[in-house]
């Protein structure tokens, strides 16, 4: 599905294999493509985490305590990973340019 990935600090690196058939995880329309394997953590114990494709199909998703999310991408020139962790009253937000990924056709 992917490999060589590297979160920097502001850019997310690597290249991200086609995949034909992910429906079982992605509905019509969305089944098949690039997908970005994530696990997101917080220093802080209970932060409640959201992950969101910027310019995606779908809004931002709260991760559950495993902190893993599958993200398809389309067009890694216009998406960017927004993630949001929220702990004790504090919020932090961080912007991951996605430019850099190589996408893989199908086939």
């Amino acid at each position: 599905m992917q490999t060589g990935i590297v979160v920097g600090n502001d850019a997310i690196t690597g290249t991200l294999k086609y995949v034909s058939d992910y429906s079982s995880a992605f509905g019509p329309g969305e089944d098949s493509g690039n997908y970005l394997c994530l696990h997101c953590e917080s220093e802080t114990d209970g932060a409640v985490i959201t992950v969101e494709v910027v310019n995606g199909t779908s809004g931002p998703s709260t991760l559950d305590e495993d902190g893993l999310i599958v993200c398809r991408i389309a067009d890694k020139d216009a998406q960017s990973i927004r993630v949001i962790a929220t702990a004790d009253g504090k919020t932090n937000t961080h912007i991951y340019r996605l430019s850099g990924l190589t996408c893989q056709g199908e086939g």
